[in-house]
C-alpha cells in the first residue's frame, strides 16, 4: 500500500507536556482527544464515514456531533495518500471543510478566519500523538472561532498568511505548479485547498504528455467547491538547436470536470495524446536507472564519508509503491531515500555531538561544527543536486538535452508539435524560456507563425537557479511585438540579430524575420502575445518558495503594511510588473424597488442607490514588464536557511516554553476573572478617590459594573431576538462572556476616566462646572468623551462596525436621556429627604450618564447584534434554499408528467414513490427539512429570514416548499432513516428532537404561511 503523503505520523505516544493547570480550557484538551481518537480510528480503515452531504453546519448535525471533530475528520481525510479513500471521499470531505469553516465564524473577517481555522487544524491532525504541540494548536484554534479581528490577523502573521480583502476580489494566482499526479506532493484535493488557505483564486495545474482524467475531473471539482478557478496545462518537449524546449497546451473553456473529459475522449485529442504517451514510460525507465545507480554506487559513497554502515538497497518495487500512481520522478526518488536514510543520520548526528562535545582542538571543533552544520542542513533537494544529477551519473541519459536514445517523439521539432497540438481545440500554448536567449525566442516566435500564444516570463524556479538569464531581453522583444510599432520592433531585432554570431546558419532566417516584420506584427495583431508567471511549486523543494503569489496592489491596507514590516528574507518580491486598475460594478436588484428609494434615484449622486456593489481588480496585461519595481509577491516563503516553509512542521509553541502567565494560553475562565478584576479594581480606586456620597464609595464600582452585565445581557439577548424567540433556546445561548468580560474591563477602566479625570479634574476643579450650575455642559462632555473612548476599544475588539459607529454618536441621544435621568435623580432625593441634594447629584454625574449611555448603547450594539445575525441567516438559508432547489429540481425530473403539489397532499404515497425511484433524493429531502426545522427553533432570527426568502418566491414555489414540509409527519420512516445512519451514530438528541416537535412546527408553519405569503402577495 503507498506511503501518504506526509511524513509517517508518530506511532508512539509523545510524554505528557508539563503544562501550568492556569494554561488551556476544557474544549483544548477536548478537541485533542476528539481529532486523536478520529485519527486512530482512521489508520485502521481505509476510509471514513462523512456526514451526509447536504446536512447544513448549521442545521440538525449540531445535536449529533462537534464542530471542531468534523473539521478534524474532514482534514484528515484530505492529507491521507492517494489511495486511500478515493477522489470521491476527498471531495466530500472538502465540501464539509469548506462549509463549515465558512459558516462557522461570527467576525467580519470571514473568509480570512476560515483560512486560519483549517491551518491550524491541518496542524493539529499533523500532530497527532504530540500533545505538546496539540494544545497551544486547539487553543489558537477556539480563539480563532471567536473571529476577533486582532487575534485572526496575528494568527495569520504567524502561520505566514497574508490577509485578503473579505469582497474575495485579490488578484491571487500561479500559473504553474504541479500535483501528486506529476512531480508534487499533494494531492488534487489537498492541492486546491491549500491554495485556498495562502487566497489563490486562479491556478494552472501542469501534467506531462497527458493527464489522467479521474485525476483532472477531482482537481476541477475540488476547485468549483472552493471557487477557484483552476486550468489544466499538458507539457510537451520538442528539440531546438540542440536543446530541449518545453510547450505547455492549455486548452480553454474547460473549467469544468465535464467539459475536459469530454476533451479528453476526443478521438483526435486521444491520438495526439497517446503518440506521447512512450515519454512516460521512458521517464519511469530512467528514474530506476538512478535508483539501480543509488544502489551500486551513492549509497556506499556517502555511507564512507559518514564513516557509517552503507544502507540496505532500495527494491523497485517498493519505490514503485511510495510513487503510487503517480509519475515517477528524480523528486520522487530523493525524498525516497532521504527517508531511507533517516536512521544513518540520526546516528550520524550523534556520533558527532558526542566527538564534539570530546573535542578540545579547536581545528577539529571547527570541522565537526562544519560537518554537523551538513547533516542538519540536508534535504531532498541537495541529495537530488550531488548524487542524482548528471554529473553523478554520466552514464545515465538524462532529459535535459537531445539524445539519440530519447522517445523518437521528444527529438521532433516545435514546428511538428505546434502543428499537431495547435489546431486540436481553442487553446493557449506557452512557451518556456528556461535555458532560450533571445535569438531563440525571435525564431520559435517566427515558426511557430502565431500559435504560441504566451511566453512564461517568470517561472520562480527556473529564475532561482539561474536558466532565466536572458529574460529582459526577451520582455522587450514581447513588449515590441505587440505595441505595433514597425521602426521599435525593427530596432530590437536588430540588435537580438547584433548578438548572433555572423557565421551563423541561422543567420539568413534573421534576415528573412527583418524583411517581413509586418507578417510577424499581423501573428499577433488581434492577440497579443501574452504572459504567464509561475511558482513552479512542487510542494517539495526546500530551496525555492511555495505555491502563489500576488500583486501587492490588490491587497487590503493592514496586509500591505504587513508586508512593508515583514522580514525580506521570508517573502520574495518578483522583479515583474503589471499595470492595475480598480472597478465599481453596480448591480440593479431582482426586486423592484420601493416608491422612496425609485424617487431618490431621480436626484443626482444617488443614481445607484439600492444597486448590489461588486468591486474588483483588472490587469493591463500588455503592461507586463521585467522591473526591479516589481509588484507580485510570493505567498509562500523561505526562512533563512532556504527551507521552504510550507515543508516544516506545525508551529511548536511549547519548543519555547509557555510561562503560566502567558494570556495567549491561559485557561478562559481565569481569564475572563482577572479581566473583570482589572477592570473593578481602578474602578473601586476612582470612587474611593472622589470621596463623596458613601454609597458611591463603597458600591460606586459595583453598581457601575451591573449596569455594563445588564446592558450586555440585554443587548445580546435583543440582538438575537429574544421576544420572538423559541422556548427550545437558553437566554445563556445568546451571551458571549468572553465579551462580556472584555466589557466589563474596559468599563472598568473608564472610571477613572469619566469620573476622576473628567468629572472631577478637568470639569469641576479645572472649569468649574458642576450637575447643579451647568448639567447640560457636564452631560454633555462626559457623554462626548465616553463615547470616543467606548468606539476607540470597540475598534481594538473588533466589534461590528454599525455598533463602532453608532457608539461614535449615541452620544447625542444620551445627553437628553441623562437630564431626565439627572432630574428624576434630583427629586428622589429631595423626596427622600437627603442632606444636599444637590452635592448628591454632582457626585452621580458620571453614574447617571452611565447609565444613560448605555441604555442608548444597548439599542444601537442590540442593533449591530441582530445585523450580525441577520447576516449570517441569510447565508445559511442562501445556501440551504439552493440545495432545496436542487433537490426539487431533481424530483420534479423523477414525475415530468404529474403535478408536484398536488402529489404532495397526500405525503405517505409521495414518500413511498419518491423512495423507490431515488433513494438519494429521499435521503436529501429529509437533511434539508430536518434543517429547516432545527433553524427555525435554535438559530437566532431564522424566522425572519426564512419569510424573506419565501416572500421572493413565485406563489407555485411558495406551496411547494411549505407542502413539502408535510413529510415530516412520517415519523416512521424518516425515524428509520435516522437509526439506519443518517444522523451518524450520535443521533438520541436529535431523534428525540424530531419527535417531540414536528408536528407543532409543521402545524405553525403553515399558520404563519397563511398570513406572511398573503402580506407578501399583497405587497407585490
Amino acid at each position: 500500500m503507498p506511503t501518504p503523503s506526509y511524513p509517517p505520523q508518530k506511532t508512539s505516544p509523545a510524554p505528557r507536556p508539563k503544562f501550568s493547570s492556569l494554561l488551556f480550557d476544557r474544549q483544548d484538551h477536548k478537541l485533542i482527544q476528539m481529532v486523536n481518537a478520529f485519527a486512530e480510528a482512521r489508520a485502521h480503515n481505509d476510509s471514513l464515514r462523512q456526514p451526509e452531504p447536504g446536512l447544513h453546519p448549521h442545521g440538525i448535525i449540531e445535536m449529533t456531533s462537534a464542530h471542531g471533530l468534523r473539521l478534524a475528520s474532514a482534514v484528515i481525510v484530505l492529507l491521507e495518500s492517494l489511495a486511500a479513500g478515493g477522489p470521491n471521499e476527498r471531495l466530500q470531505a472538502l465540501r464539509r471543510l469548506h462549509d463549515e469553516v465558512l459558516y462557522s465564524s461570527h467576525s467580519s473577517l470571514q473568509n480570512n478566519t476560515a483560512r486560519v481555522l483549517v491551518q491550524i487544524m491541518k496542524d493539529l491532525v499533523r500532530s497527532h500523538g504530540d500533545m505538546s504541540c496539540q494544545l497551544p494548536l486547539a487553543h489558537e484554534f477556539h480563539q480563532a472561532v471567536r473571529g476577533t479581528p486582532r487575534i485572526v490577523r496575528a494568527l495569520l502573521r504567524k502561520y505566514h498568511l497574508l490577509e485578503m480583502p473579505e469582497e474575495w476580489n485579490q488578484h491571487a494566482f500561479d500559473h504553474h505548479v504541479h500535483d501528486a499526479n506529476t512531480k508534487g506532493r499533494k494531492n488534487p484535493t489537498h492541492l486546491v485547498m491549500d491554495a485556498w488557505i495562502k487566497g489563490i483564486r486562479f491556478l494552472t495545474v501542469i501534467y506531462y504528455n497527458t493527464v489522467d482524467p479521474e485525476a483532472a475531473q477531482e482537481l476541477l471539482r475540488a476547485a468549483r467547491i472552493m471557487g477557484i478557478t483552476v486550468r489544466i496545462g499538458i507539457e510537451f518537449k520538442a528539440t531546438f538547436r540542440g536543446k530541449l524546449v518545453e510547450f505547455t497546451w492549455s486548452p480553454l473553456n474547460t473549467e469544468t470536470s465535464k467539459a475536459f473529459n469530454a476533451l479528453l475522449h476526443r478521438r483526435d485529442i486521444v491520438d495526439v495524446l497517446r503518440k506521447y504517451a512512450p515519454v512516460n514510460d521512458w521517464m519511469r525507465a530512467y528514474v530506476l536507472k538512478l535508483l539501480h545507480a543509488w544502489n551500486e554506487r551513492h549509497a556506499a559513497s556517502l555511507a564512507a564519508r559518514w564513516e557509517m554502515p552503507a544502507p540496505a538497497p532500495i527494491s523497485e518495487e517498493e519505490f514503485l509503491a511510495y510513487v503510487g500512481q503517480r509519475q515517477p520522478s528524480s523528486l520522487h526518488l530523493a525524498e525516497f531515500i532521504y527517508q531511507q536514510l533517516e536512521p544513518l543520520r540520526q546516528m550520524r548526528d550523534e556520533r558527532l555531538r558526542a566527538a564534539l562535545a570530546a573535542e578540545t582542538n579547536p581545528t577539529r571543533v571547527a570541522k565537526l561544527r562544519e560537518s554537523l552544520a551538513e547533516l542538519t542542513d540536508m534535504v531532498p533537494d541537495m541529495l537530488r543536486e550531488d548524487w542524482l544529477g548528471p554529473e553523478a551519473n554520466p552514464e545515465i541519459v538524462f532529459p535535459y538535452a537531445p539524445h539519440k536514445d530519447l522517445p523518437a517523439i521528444m527529438q521532433q521539432p516545435p514546428e511538428f508539435l505546434l502543428e499537431n497540438i495547435y489546431p486540436l481545440h481553442p487553446c493557449q500554448i506557452v512557451l518556456n524560456l528556461a535555458g532560450l536567449t533571445e535569438q531563440d525566442v525571435l525564431e520559435l516566435l517566427w515558426l511557430g507563425r502565431g500559435r504560441i500564444t504566451h511566453l512564461e516570463l517568470f517561472n520562480l524556479r527556473e529564475w532561482t537557479s539561474g536558466q532565466l538569464s536572458h529574460v529582459e531581453e526577451i520582455n522587450r522583444l514581447q513588449k515590441a511585438v505587440n505595441e505595433g510599432n514597425t521602426p521599435r520592433l525593427k530596432q530590437v531585432i536588430r540588435r537580438i540579430i547584433s548578438g548572433e554570431p555572423k557565421n551563423s546558419e541561422r543567420m539568413p532566417l534573421f534576415q528573412d524575420i527583418l524583411a517581413h516584420i509586418p507578417q510577424l506584427q499581423e501573428f499577433y495583431a488581434l492577440m497579443p502575445l501574452g504572459s504567464r508567471i509561475g511558482t513552479d511549486s512542487t510542494s517539495r523543494s526546500h530551496h525555492t518558495h511555495g505555491m502563489g503569489l500576488v500583486f501587492v496592489d490588490t491587497l487590503p491596507p493592514k496586509a500591505r503594511a504587513v508586508l512593508r514590516s515583514e522580514d525580506n528574507a521570508l517573502r520574495l518580491t518578483l522583479p515583474v510588473h503589471t499595470d492595475i486598475y480598480r472597478f465599481t460594478h453596480y448591480h440593479e436588484p431582482a426586486q423592484p424597488l420601493p416608491l422612496w428609494q425609485r424617487l431618490l434615484r431621480r436626484i443626482p449622486g444617488f443614481g445607484n442607490l439600492g444597486c448590489h456593489k461588486v468591486r474588483g481588480w483588472g490587469l493591463e496585461k500588455n503592461t507586463t514588464r521585467v522591473s526591479q519595481a516589481g509588484n507580485l509577491v510570493t505567498l509562500g516563503g523561505v526562512d533563512a536557511k532556504g527551507v521552504n516553509r510550507d515543508l516544516q512542521e506545525s508551529h511548536d509553541p511549547a519548543q519555547k516554553g509557555i510561562p503560566c502567565w502567558s494570556p495567549d494560553y491561559m485557561n478562559s475562565d481565569i481569564m475572563n476573572a482577572l479581566k473583570i478584576l482589572a477592570g473593578f479594581l481602578p474602578a473601586q480606586w476612582a470612587f474611593s478617590y472622589v470621596d463623596g456620597w458613601w454609597v458611591l464609595t463603597w458600591f460606586g464600582a459595583l453598581i457601575w459594573f451591573a449596569i455594563t452585565a445588564v446592558r450586555n445581557v440585554g443587548q445580546a439577548v435583543v440582538g438575537g431576538g429574544a421576544f420572538t424567540r423559541s422556548m427550545l433556546v437558553p437566554w445563556k445561548r445568546y451571551v458571549s462572556w468572553s465579551r462580556m468580560a472584555d466589557s466589563l474591563l474596559y468599563t472598568g477602566i473608564s472610571v477613572p476616566l469619566l469620573e476622576v479625570v473628567v468629572r472631577l479634574w478637568l470639569l469641576q476643579d479645572m472649569l468649574g462646572l458642576t450637575v447643579q450650575d451647568n448639567a447640560l455642559a457636564v452631560y454633555t462632555v462626559i457623554a462626548m468623551i465616553n463615547s470616543a473612548y467606548i468606539s476607540g476599544h470597540n475598534i481594538y475588539r473588533g466589534l461590528p462596525k454599525e455598533a463602532i459607529i453608532g457608539n461614535l454618536f449615541r452620544s447625542a441621544l444620551s445627553i437628553p436621556l441623562s437630564m431626565l435621568m439627572g432630574q428624576g435623580l434630583g427629586m428622589f432625593f429631595t423626596a427622600m429627604h437627603m442632606a444636599d441634594p444637590a452635592s448628591l447629584m454632582q457626585n452621580c454625574a458620571a453614574i447617571v450618564s452611565k447609565c444613560s449611555s448605555d441604555m442608548v448603547a444597548s439599542i444601537i450594539e442590540g442593533f449591530a447584534d441582530r445585523n450580525m445575525y441577520l447576516r449570517m441567516r441569510q447565508c445559511d438559508y442562501d445556501s440551504k434554499f439552493a440545495q432545496m432547489y436542487k433537490n426539487l429540481t431533481r424530483q420534479e425530473l423523477l414525475f415530468p408528467s404529474k403535478d408536484l403539489e398536488g402529489m404532495l397532499l397526500n405525503p405517505a404515497e409521495y414518500w413511498r414513490m419518491l423512495h423507490g425511484k431515488d433513494r438519494a433524493a429521499a435521503r436529501q429531502t429529509i437533511t434539508h427539512l430536518l434543517d429547516m426545522m432545527y433553524m427555525w427553533y435554535y438559530q437566532p432570527r431564522a424566522r425572519e429570514i426564512f419569510w424573506r426568502k419565501m416572500c421572493a418566491l413565485p406563489p407555485v414555489e411558495q406551496r411547494i416548499l411549505i407542502g413539502m414540509h408535510a413529510l415530516l409527519s412520517l415519523e416512521r420512516e424518516i425515524s428509520s432513516l435516522i437509526l439506519e445512519g443518517l444522523l451518524k451514530k450520535d443521533f438520541s438528541r436529535a431523534l428525540a428532537f424530531y419527535l417531540k416537535n414536528n408536528a407543532s412546527y409543521v402545524k405553525e408553519l403553515r399558520r404563519e404561511a397563511q398570513s406572511r405569503l398573503k402580506d407578501c402577495t399583497c405587497q407585490c
